[in-house]
C-alpha cells in the first residue's frame, strides 16, 4: 500500500478502488479569459427573470384563494 501511488494526474479512483481517467483534465475554457463589462448584469437579468416568474406564480396563487375564500364567504357570489 505504501509503495502504490495515491494520485496521478489525470486520472481518478471510482469508488471501487479502480484508476478511471478524468474527463475534466482539460484545460478550463474560462482561464485567462477576462470577464466582459456586462457579464454581472447578464446574470442579475437571469435572476431577476426568475424572480419575477416566481412572483408571478405566487400572486396568482394568492388571487384565487382571495376569491375562494371571499365567494365562500358570500354565498358563492362574486
Amino acid at each position: 500500500m505504501d509503495d502504490e501511488v495515491r494520485t496521478k494526474a489525470g486520472f481518478y479512483r471510482d469508488a471501487a478502488g479502480v484508476w478511471q481517467t478524468e474527463r475534466r483534465s482539460g484545460v478550463d475554457r474560462r482561464a485567462g479569459k477576462k470577464d466582459e463589462p456586462w457579464t454581472a448584469e447578464r446574470r442579475g437579468a437571469f435572476r431577476r427573470q426568475v424572480d419575477q416568474e416566481l412572483y408571478e406564480k405566487e400572486h396568482k396563487q394568492m388571487i384565487e384563494e382571495a376569491l375562494a375564500d371571499f365567494a365562500e364567504g358570500h354565498e358563492g357570489q362574486v
